[in-house]
């Protein structure tokens, strides 16, 4: 696959499931956004204690149009996922549940 991804950074590292997921998915990431062909950004937020919601949005690079977004996943803290960070869990199941599928509808 020659289309080269960047994915934008945030302040605690809730992008690297997506990172993770695209290299597990054979997608070339870049690291240098101005030599990408696609920007990926996530977004998350906190949604109360405990809790949090994120998504994940696919800009094309040549146009800065956004192509497309993935829905917004909440994520929340319980003693069954071993206390984790909520924005975690919210990235982690976007990556295994709605990435793939986001890129595969607006990559040629």
């Amino acid at each position: 696959m020659d289309t080269k991804i960047y994915v934008g950074k945030t302040e605690n590292g809730f992008e690297e499931p997506i990172i993770d997921k695209l290299l597990s998915s054979n997608y070339k990431i870049i690291y240098k956004e101005s030599e990408a062909d696609y920007s990926i950004k996530c977004s998350v937020a906190n949604a109360g204690l405990g809790r949090a919601k994120g998504s994940v949005s696919l800009i094309d690079n040549k146009t800065g149009e956004l192509l497309g977004k993935t829905i917004e996943v909440k994520g929340q803290t319980t003693l069954f996922n071993g206390y984790a960070n909520p924005k975690m869990i919210s990235m982690k199941k976007i990556a295994n549940k709605y990435l793939i599928e986001l890129l595969q509808k607006h990559l040629k």
